[in-house]
């Protein structure tokens, strides 16, 4: 099966059935009145896949013109329509006209190899080389070898080709020979290697290498051309890549100087910031994003991020600011985190207790078993003297706490109950 599709493979590049313009177009001055029509038309044929129509105005085009090139599109178009018979005359013709032609000589060779006749096809092909040692010619003879299970020859010619033009299609041949033919893994890993350094990260060749380094579970070098590919292409798709293996890593601090320096993805900065308690990184992000889209979300991290920034300094001005940032995000979205947020700013700093309760319970009618929104409750009830309702709420977070701020509470409520007992 493997050497059926590199026949497909070779025989569909030497025939050039790529839906482009055909090398006819550009040829020289008109020899007849419609001859632009009927290329253009010939064309229109190809890319609807009508290809004996577009053989056929071809033949005349060749008839009109005498252009061998109307004869050579004619002999490619016959390898899509797959007719055996038509595209032997056209390249008995083609021969008979041009016999030197460098290009009917590989569409011999294609027709060959289409015929599974290899022993023609490579004695052809060698011939072909010792008259025009071109890459293309190089690598036709390279690639009948490779049929052939001939690796070390086939390796030859792709070097050779490779030496002339540092193609990606000769490397990637070099490369599949090196690494699963002949065992030769490191070779093959350092050529790539050195091309992408030199030539730069080419799709292909860079996914080769993602291939391999996946195959060794090379994590660091999978991540590490994905940034090539990035940084070369602006594709997001492997900035994506970029960030999940290293999130998977849980190298947080890797992802967030990839993200800082190709500007992907800021709302994962932003969380990124928040996660290693970097809060004014965090808050700057959180603007940015603000100012960019009006989302009051943001606003209302910008105002968390603030108050943690400021935790151990905080001034009247501070506390202004953050509330302020809190009245318009609570006023519009109702979400839970942030009306628990401020509730408890209001009750901790004793700025408005009744208001702060009234927020934790707005909060709790949407997520009524949040141990965090009950200790806040609690702790609102234990400003107000409540201490034995305080105590009630604790009671329906359970026994497995960990936190030292709500253990803390815990403590406070049950020395206010003992004292009020003592009373």
């Amino acid at each position: 099966m493997l050497r059926c599709m590199q026949i497909l493979v070779l025989v569909l590049f030497l025939a050039g059935c790529s839906a482009k313009q055909p090398t006819a177009y550009q040829v020289g001055e008109k020899s007849f009145e419609n001859e632009d029509f009927l290329i253009l038309s010939a064309f229109e044929m190809q890319n609807i896949g009508n290809y004996k129509g577009a053989i056929e105005i071809y033949r005349e085009l060749f008839r009109r013109s005498a252009k061998i090139n109307y004869l050579v599109e004619a002999l490619k178009a016959s390898f899509s329509y797959k007719d055996v018979e038509i595209t032997g005359q056209l390249l008995e013709e083609a021969l008979l006209k041009a016999p030197s032609n460098s290009e009917i000589r590989r569409l011999e060779i294609g027709f060959l190899l289409k015929q599974e006749r290899y022993s023609e096809a490579k004695k052809r092909a060698l011939e072909l080389l010792t008259k025009d040692k071109s890459t293309i010619n190089l690598k036709i003879v390279g690639s009948i070898y490779l049929i052939e299970k001939s690796y070390e020859l086939a390796l030859k010619y792709f070097e050779s080709a490779y030496i002339m033009d540092s193609d990606e299609s000769s490397l990637l041949h070099i490369v599949d020979i090196l690494y699963n033919y002949l065992g030769k893994k490191n070779d093959a890993i350092a050529l790539l290697e050195t091309h992408i350094r030199v030539q730069g990260c080419e799709v292909d060749s860079c996914f080769k290498l993602i291939e391999i380094y996946g195959k060794q579970r090379n994590i660091d070098g999978v991540i590490s051309t994905y940034k090539k590919l990035y940084f070369r292409f602006k594709d997001e798709r492997y900035a994506k890549k970029v960030v999940e293996l290293l999130m998977y890593k849980k190298d947080k601090r890797s992802a967030l100087k990839f993200l800082e320096k190709s500007g992907y993805n800021q709302e994962m900065l932003l969380d990124l910031y928040a996660s290693l308690r970097d809060y004014k990184n965090a808050y700057i992000a959180a603007r940015r994003l603000f100012e960019k889209s009006g989302d009051v979300n943001y606003l209302g991290k910008m105002a968390i991020y603030k108050y943690e920034l400021n935790e151990d300094n905080l001034n009247d001005d501070i506390l202004k600011s953050i509330m302020g940032k809190f009245e318009r995000v609570v006023a519009k979205l109702h979400d839970p985190l942030y009306l628990n947020y401020y509730g408890y700013l209001l009750i901790d700093h004793n700025i408005d207790i009744e208001k702060g309760i009234g927020l934790i319970q707005e909060a709790l009618l949407k997520e009524p078993n949040s141990p965090y929104y009950l200790d806040s409750l609690a702790w609102g009830l234990y400003k107000l003297g409540k201490c034995k309702e305080a105590k009630e709420v604790m009671d329906r977070i359970g026994k497995n706490i960990t936190e030292k701020e709500i253990l803390e509470h815990i403590r406070k409520i049950e020395e206010c109950i003992a004292e009020d007992d003592i009373r």
